[in-house]
């Protein structure tokens, strides 16, 4: 194949995967974004009371997800009832035990919805539904047990938290206090609109990137591992796309913004994953309002009983609120295992060689002999900087399959065969890792 008719082909792969992909991926932001910019000029064009706003929240929010999916939004009204209901029934019996009481009964919802009752293919379409609404249930019944509400929420404030158009359908979770203070501001500026077009933008070069560019620029012909951090990026840019809509999401509806109109929300960092420093930040950026969720509901709650328990509740809970199955529970403990060890085990790197390279930077005021920019800091980083890609191609690949598999779910069979392939590398390096931690 000469020059000419590499390019004519390249140009036509673009055109024939680009163009339905751009059409899909604007015609799913049409709909958030009329939702939500419908919400965001009725607050500003109206003077409604606090419960009036709240009420339309509610009414968007509930057509918006009857838009998106239809009769299985049946599942997501009933884990919202039932849960206002468990708890004002908690609220009348005691002040204390109400967020782990929620927490089980909300969890046991979503583990049996999964397991025994809602079709693979329903779940898999109503999943990230699910695991915001339980998110915001979650956090409002433990804010009560702090006392941070005076009394308990009325039906129409749960209803329109729970069911914001702005992230009842991608995230990002905020605290009911944030959204509230959202409904309560008024502007219109340029710049907003700048915002929403700028990242909308970003969110189709995401879309783009994984679907058409990451599959082709690294084809089947190459090597094992070459073609696993493919598969893996490509998942990874599929999830900026993700995180990336969310933020437009919440910009149509007016969320997310300082008092001057400045972007004051950051859902993921994928400079800071791409080319990462340690798995601790990967785990930290990939959704940073989920990590805040987590450290804040999950593991601060269970601090006082001991640091392991508080760890392992925390990566239980994430696993759990993701859905009951073995792949993504296999990966999220992998993950947590890794950066267990690795954070460990560069605690102790750079304690013997007094070098700047543990797994989180070190502030202005480092104390280590060798500073971030010495020949051997940069060295070692860089070695666990490779390591950590490894790890991420490594626990990536699980999530490229058939669209088939995607829709109902992925299986025992195709985690273990996706690992098996790879000859569970990052499993036995890890374990390797772990001995040089004792030994030191």
């Amino acid at each position: 194949m000469d020059e000419e008719d590499y390019i004519e082909n390249t140009w036509t792969y673009f055109l024939l995967c680009g163009e339905p992909t751009l059409y899909e991926g604007l015609r799913f932001a049409r709909d958030l974004i009329i939702a939500n910019l419908t919400l965001r000029f009725i607050i500003q064009c109206t003077s409604l009371p606090h419960n009036g706003r709240h009420c339309l929240s509610l009414v968007i929010g509930t057509f918006l997800l009857y838009y998106n999916v239809g009769s299985a939004i049946i599942w997501t009204l009933g884990l919202i009832t039932g849960a206002y209901f468990a708890i004002t029934f908690l609220t009348l019996i005691t002040k204390q035990w109400r967020g782990f009481i929620i927490t089980l009964l909300v969890i046991l919802f979503i583990v049996l919805c999964e397991v025994y009752v809602v079709n693979p293919k329903m779940w898999q379409q109503i999943r990230g539904i699910q695991m915001i609404a339980a998110m915001k249930i979650i956090s409002v019944a433990i804010e009560l047990d702090r006392g941070l509400f005076k009394e308990m929420l009325n039906p129409v404030e749960f209803g329109g938290y729970l069911l914001c158009p702005a992230n009842s359908i991608l995230g990002p979770w905020i605290q009911f206090h944030t959204y509230s203070s959202y409904l309560d501001v008024k502007f219109l500026s340029r710049r907003w609109v700048t915002l929403i077009i700028i990242n909308l933008a970003q969110s189709m070069l995401f879309l783009i990137l994984s679907n058409c560019i990451v599959p082709w620029y690294i084809d089947d012909d190459t090597t094992l591992w070459l073609m696993t951090y493919r598969d893996a990026q490509a998942f990874r840019m599929s999830h900026y796309f993700v995180s990336s809509m969310s933020i437009v999401s919440m910009l149509s509806a007016g969320f997310g913004l300082t008092n001057d109109c400045h972007l004051d929300i950051e859902v993921t960092k994928p400079f800071f994953i791409e080319l990462p420093r340690s798995l601790v930040q990967v785990v930290i950026f990939w959704n940073i309002p989920m990590h805040q969720w987590l450290k804040n509901y999950i593991f601060k709650t269970c601090q006082p009983y001991g640091q392991f328990i508080a760890i392992f509740t925390t990566y239980a809970i994430s696993s759990l609120l993701h859905g009951f199955n073995f792949q993504l529970s296999a990966v999220l403990l992998s993950i947590g295992t890794f950066s267990y060890v690795e954070y460990n085990l560069r605690y102790k790197v750079a304690s013997a060689l007094e070098v700047c390279c543990l797994a989180n930077p070190c502030a202005k005021q480092c104390e280590h002999r060798y500073k971030k920019n010495s020949f051997i800091a940069v060295l070692v980083n860089t070695i666990f900087s490779v390591i950590t890609i490894m790890h991420l191609a490594y626990l990536g690949v699980m999530f490229e399959a058939s669209f088939t598999v995607q829709e109902s779910g992925y299986s025992y069979n195709h985690t273990i065969s996706k690992w098996e392939n790879l000859n569970f590398f990052s499993h036995g390096f890890v374990g390797v890792m772990y001995l040089g931690y004792i030994m030191m």
